[in-house]
């Protein structure tokens, strides 16, 4: 596994706890901090799936509902960040987290390796 991937988990699994963290402040329920450990979970499991087969073996056609649920999740809570994250710092019209703003494009960025990885072993079980 190149060193870029390894870094790239390694912030994926430092920012989790923040991640669930933030999402049960928001949101009052465990519903949303739980979607978002699995989420995450299974998007370091695609990754390593990816890298090493023989120690995360994601080999069924089960896969794709695994990815279906990651992605889904993902946007689903990137919708309700939109609207919820604004009220909840008490931000201005003008600032850099509006629902409109640019801003919301780096936290998609950055689960792009993961969505890519993902692809690519439910590629493998297809084929």
């Amino acid at each position: 596994m190149p060193l870029w991937v390894t870094l790239y988990v390694a912030l994926m699994v430092v920012s989790l706890p923040v991640g669930v963290m933030m999402l049960r402040r928001i949101e009052q329920d465990w519903l949303h901090p739980v979607g978002g450990l699995v989420s995450t979970l299974l998007s370091v499991a695609f990754v390593f799936s990816y890298w090493m087969p023989d120690a995360v073996p994601l080999h069924s056609p089960s896969v794709l509902l695994l990815f279906g649920f990651v992605l889904f999740w993902d946007l689903y809570s990137l919708k309700r960040l939109k609207a919820k994250l604004p009220e909840y710092f008490e931000m201005s019209e003008d600032s850099e987290l509006q629902p409109n703003s640019g801003a919301w494009l780096l936290g998609v960025l950055l689960m792009v390796p993961a969505y890519y990885f993902g692809a690519l072993v439910c590629l493998r079980v297809i084929s």
